[in-house]
């Protein structure tokens, strides 16, 4: 059984749907990465599977239960989100902020037990914050609060993690420590995850599948080695670009082709 089931998937803000129809499964432990231009419906989908847009039609099933019936306490259990931006909590200490993690377990007022707090440290040493853990939040940089922040939501424990672009923002370096805890999380606890990206390049080096989203709808899918082309960026994206295969890893790699300098701007 898929721990995610979206089936014909269509969701809105008001004017019209902006994802339409979109239907796929992802399977446990399984990554994929959500790619497509801006404005193609990328964060939307995410909002919609977690049930944050007020018009939805179509059905999600997380580990074969429907989504609309889960109350807010269940979902946290089930799914645990980042979001772009990220609420900033800065006059919390890393820690504190982990912790908000647990409340779906917890309850708000719930005792740390020693049990809590063990686990609590196991997850703050995956994502390499521990020596951060008295430190406000507002005093770390862009790529340490991304950090904590997925910490806090793999504090909720459960087995979907759903990420909105998480490299944004940030630097080569810091983009490759965040896929690096995405996959320690994959190796040691089986987590499932479904990741918005903008980065190509980094998408193909970690998904086991890859979904094209255009105009909202889904426009190709499948595994980044036989799904990305020149023609499929090209129609996807409206862009002319390189693509080669990586001389280390054999997947394909996208580069840019500098545009023509005396051809008309569009």
């Amino acid at each position: 059984m898929s721990i995610l089931d979206v089936r014909g998937l269509e969701a809105g803000y008001g004017e019209g749907p902006v994802i339409k129809g979109i239907s796929f499964a992802l399977g446990r432990g399984e990554f994929i990465s959500v790619l497509g231009p801006n404005g193609s419906g990328k964060s939307t989908l995410l909002k919609a599977i977690l049930r944050l847009i007020p018009r939805i039609e179509g059905s999600v099933a997380v580990e074969g239960r429907e989504a609309s019936r889960l109350g807010p306490r269940l979902m946290a259990r089930s799914i645990a989100y980042v979001p772009q931006f990220p609420d900033a909590s800065f006059a919390f200490t890393v820690e504190e902020v982990v912790l908000m993690g647990r409340y779906a377990h917890l309850g708000r007022f719930g005792r740390v037990s020693a049990v809590e707090s063990r686990f609590l440290d196991e997850i703050m040493d995956l994502a390499r914050i521990g020596h951060l853990r008295a430190k406000p939040l507002g005093r770390l940089s862009g790529g340490e609060r991304q950090r904590v922040h997925i910490a806090r939501a793999l504090a909720q424990d459960a087995p979907l993690l759903l990420l909105d672009e998480p490299s944004t923002h940030l630097d080569v370096a810091y983009q490759l420590e965040v896929y690096r805890i995405l996959r320690l999380l994959r190796r040691e606890k089986g987590t499932a995850i479904l990741c918005a990206e903008h980065n190509i390049n980094l998408a193909v080096l970690f998904s086991d599948r890859l979904l094209f989203l255009k105009e909202g709808r889904l426009a190709a899918q499948g595994p980044p080695r036989r799904l990305v082309t020149r023609k499929l960026i090209r129609d996807v994206f409206g862009a002319e670009v390189d693509v080669r295969r990586n001389a280390r890893t054999s997947l394909p790699e996208v580069s840019l082709i500098p545009p023509d300098e005396d051809a008309p701007c569009k």
